[in-house]
Order: structure tokens, then C-alpha cells, then sequence
């Protein structure tokens, strides 16, 4: 259950100064679509495969080759870390990296040794429990035959056992190519040598170790401005003129958010945790909800919460809390969604009486981008460009 230490009222970051500016300085535009939140996928097995697939519906058509010669290139750098299981034991350590292509390769290794190789396709529809032959070449020197799973539409799966030589060998090599009868799909090798020398340390202390980031576009380029993605999502809600509130000052323990920003007289802020296997939005919310009405101190509490809304590949549900004071009402709207991946978010804007319709707007916006997203992602829409799709044995049915 998510450490219930985190859910502090806003209220902190009022007083350094967060609402300040007049509410002429909010806006809340039309909605636009944005990419959707990053995908995790399963830890390593070694467990018996499903059986071989034989026919198979249609997935997203290959890209035009003459669009892109070449492997596909890291766009900026690789992140991860360790994860536990249902008991907070911990299980393995995994690391993504989005290429130019719109592509995630994913890379986990297990307390076993063992290693998944993972590719997230945007776009695609696989079905689950079936498999394909692939091959996995490193350099066309090192070869690999494995049959790659499906555990989400939109992703493929490798595992690989514990096989040092082809860990060594992606350490080392400039790329790796994943083929089928049908379809064939590159990878420049671009830092992975570092990584993955992270990735077995991570293993080998059990995951007590920083998260693995080699990106340099972890942090906003200037103090007052968002990360992309998060600038993107608010954008997406209609949101403009969002100024970055710095958390520097706060000890990392005491902090109400990963990451604070101000619209006008009302202040936001997200916080994004891996959870046990099994959690449920439900209690996860709830649990929340509750701790921050306790700490709506010499004033009274009351919260609402609206039902669980289980969409494709994401759980999602809304609320607010209300903190009665002498001085004023203090309103928190809250926006939760829960990934197939366990990754648990929460998107809060905090605000005074005044101003609760502000809050709420930007809070039921968020909503809406995320419902579209879940249903109709950018990838999936008719104006998407084509990403390519490595599992084109979906469409011949050759296994």
C-alpha cells in the first residue's frame, strides 16, 4: 500500500508563495491529444510457453523501409530500476528506452539471472497466450531462436533464461536485430554498456540502489518550466501559462510532490509510485483520500470519490478533499489512474474557496485527455503516421 506519509495537503506549498498570482493569470483552453503515460511490462520467467500461434488478426502495418534505413536510434537515454512483488520482496530490475521509430526496447533481468527482452509497439492489437518464432541477432554475429509472448496488446516479450553470453554480447555490441518469418526490426546498441552494467548491479543488491536514468532530458531547461511529458499532458487539458514551483527547499521526505506547479491562484502537483501486485485503485485512492483529511488540522474534512472507471489498459478515477478552516475552505481536486504496469499516480490541484471551480475544471480535464487517450491513443488515429510493427507475423498467421 502506498506509504500514506505522502498524502500531505498542499497547503505546504501555499505558504511558499505558490499562489501568489491572480486568477487572470489561469487558463483552461480546449482539450488536444497528447502521447499516452510510459508502458512496463512483466518481470522475467522462465515458466513453460503458451502454445505456438497459428493464425492471427491484423496488427499495424510496417513502416515504409524507405522512410528509414538503418537500425532504429535512441532518442534520448535509458531509465529504470528495481521492482518487488506482492510481499515488498524484491523481484527484478528493468530498464526501457524510447527510439525514433516510436518504439520501447526493454531489458530485465531477475534475481536468477534471467533475461527478458521486451519491445512496446505503439498501436498494435496481439493477442494474449499465444506466441511467435523470433530470432535475435546482436552484431550478426551472436544468434538467439526464442518465442516471444504477448502479455499486453501493444507488447512483445522475450525471454531469454539466464544467457550471460547474450547479455555480454548487448553490452558490447552496436545492434541488435528481432526477426521473423515476416517482419524484421533494429536497434542501435547506443549506452548500454553503462546500463546494463547498472541494471546487474541493481539485481545484485537486491535493488538498493538510485533509479537508473541516463536521459538528459530528465529536468525542465529552465527553473520554471515542466518536464515535456507533464508540460504535454497539462497542455492536453487545456491548461496554459503553468509555472514550475521549485521544491529545493523541502527535504525529499517532507515533500507533497514529486513535482509542484502553479496556474494562477490554484497549485498542482503529481506523484507517481510503483505499487504491490494486486493493488487496487479503489483502496489505493481511499487510502489516500483518508490520510489527507487527517491532516486537515483545527478543521473539518470532507471527501468525495467518484467510481473506479476501468478503461483499456488504465483504471482511472476522480475526487477532491475539503479542508473547513475559520479562515476559508481549502479544496483539493484529485485525479487517480492506475497502469496494467502498477504504476500509481496522482494529480492534485489544491486551491481556496474562490477559486474551486478552477481547480475542479483543470482536475475533470485531465479526465477526459486520459479517457480518450485509453480508448483511442495518438498512434491509433487515422492521422497517426505509421510506426512500424515488429510482429507482422500477426498478419500472416506465420509462427
Amino acid at each position: 500500500m502506498l506509504d500514506k506519509a505522502v498524502a500531505a495537503a498542499l497547503s505546504s506549498l501555499l505558504l511558499l508563495g505558490a499562489a501568489a498570482a491572480h486568477a487572470d493569470g489561469a487558463q483552461v483552453a480546449e482539450l488536444v491529444p497528447v502521447n499516452p503515460p510510459t508502458m512496463y511490462y512483466p518481470a522475467p520467467s522462465s515458466g513453460p510457453a503458451p502454445a505456438p500461434r497459428t493464425v492471427g488478426p491484423s496488427a499495424p502495418a510496417a513502416a515504409d523501409p524507405a522512410e528509414k534505413t538503418g537500425p532504429a536510434e535512441l532518442e534520448d537515454g535509458w531509465e529504470g530500476g528495481p521492482s518487488r512483488d506482492r510481499d515488498g520482496k524484491f523481484a527484478y530490475c528493468a530498464i526501457e528506452g524510447r527510439f525514433d521509430t516510436g518504439h520501447v526496447l526493454m531489458i530485465a533481468r531477475n534475481i536468477k539471472g534471467e533475461v527478458n527482452l521486451g519491445m512496446g509497439i505503439p498501436g498494435a492489437e496481439l493477442p494474449g497466450g499465444e506466441q511467435w518464432k523470433v530470432k535475435v541477432v546482436v552484431d550478426g554475429k551472436l544468434t538467439r531462436e526464442r518465442r516471444a509472448l504477448a502479455p499486453k496488446p501493444d507488447m512483445l516479450v522475450i525471454p531469454n533464461g539466464k544467457d550471460e553470453e547474450l547479455y555480454t554480447a548487448l553490452m558490447n555490441g552496436k545492434e541488435v536485430v528481432f526477426s521473423s518469418d515476416a517482419d524484421r526490426m533494429a536497434f542501435a546498441l547506443k549506452g548500454t554498456k553503462k546500463v546494463l552494467t547498472d541494471l546487474k548491479t541493481c539485481v545484485d543488491k537486491a535493488g538498493a540502489v538510485p533509479s537508473i536514468d541516463t536521459r538528459t532530458k530528465k529536468v525542465a531547461t529552465r527553473p520554471d518550466e515542466l518536464p515535456e511529458g507533464l508540460a504535454d499532458l497539462l497542455k492536453a487539458a487545456g491548461v496554459r501559462d503553468v509555472k514550475r514551483v521549485s521544491l529545493e527547499n523541502v527535504p525529499k521526505g517532507e515533500r507533497p510532490a514529486d513535482m509542484a506547479w502553479r496556474i494562477g491562484p490554484i497549485v498542482g502537483g503529481i506523484r507517481e509510485r510503483m505499487v504491490e501486485e494486486g493493488s487496487k485503485l479503489e483502496d489505493l485512492s481511499a487510502g489516500y483520500v483518508d490520510a489527507m483529511k487527517k491532516r486537515c488540522e483545527g478543521g473539518t474534512p470532507t471527501a468525495s470519490l467518484s467510481a473506479v472507471e476501468d478503461l483499456p489498459g488504465l483504471m482511472l478515477r476522480t475526487g477532491s478533499v475539503d479542508c473547513a478552516l475559520k479562515e476559508g475552505k481549502m479544496h483539493v481536486s484529485l485525479t487517480f489512474f492506475l497502469s496494467p504496469g502498477r504504476l500509481f499516480t496522482i494529480l492534485f490541484h489544491e486551491a481556496q474557496e474562490a477559486d474551486i471551480g478552477l481547480a475542479d475544471k483543470v482536475r475533470d480535464n485531465l479526465a477526459e485527455v486520459l479517457r480518450r487517450l485509453a480508448v483511442n491513443p495518438p498512434s491509433a488515429q487515422p492521422s497517426a503516421q505509421p510506426s512500424g510493427a515488429f510482429p507482422a507475423a500477426a498478419q500472416t498467421g506465420k509462427p
